[in-house]
């Protein structure tokens, strides 16, 4: 409210020396002139507006598409940084078949790896998980009652 009612100060203080002048001034057409500056100023000036919020809306995709470019270095940065943990270490070809699913995946659960490598029982997918998680390969991300594992971001 404070600045509208600095705004509604400013334009009566505006109206009233417009109205004051034109008391003073009898002749309409320097009225008629006061009154197309006017216009024009106020042409120009909505003109500067428009051109400035232009500008601003392309900043702002800009800024989105960078914010996206950087989500997607940041991802792969993660991704070859536990691909590299996971080739410094010795794991089997199924840690890193299930490497790969988690990265594929974003974040799994044992329930998931279980189906997608017809483990008989949760159990040996949670072992394994976890397993991977004590190695520094994954992190742990609770959910409720779940526990999902995702690829462990560059520290």
């Amino acid at each position: 409210m404070k600045h509208q009612d600095s705004y509604s100060d400013e334009f009566d203080q505006l109206t009233g020396e417009i109205s004051d002048v034109v008391e003073e001034i009898p002749d309409p057409v320097v009225v008629g002139k006061l009154l197309y500056n006017i216009a024009s100023e106020k042409k120009s000036y909505n003109l500067v507006v428009r051109d400035i919020n232009a500008k601003f809306d392309q900043l702002a995709v800009k800024l989105d598409r960078i914010a996206t470019l950087l989500e997607q270095i940041n991802q792969k940065k993660e991704e070859t940084t536990a691909v590299r943990r996971s080739e410094n270490m010795d794991i089997s070809d199924r840690d890193r078949e299930i490497l790969d699913y988690v990265r594929t995946s974003k974040r799994v659960c044992a329930d998931d790896v279980q189906d997608r490598f017809h483990y008989k029982g949760r159990n040996a997918a949670s072992a394994r998980l976890h397993r991977l998680y004590r190695d520094n390969v994954l992190e742990k991300v609770h959910a409720g009652r779940n526990v999902y594992y995702t690829l462990r971001s560059n520290e």
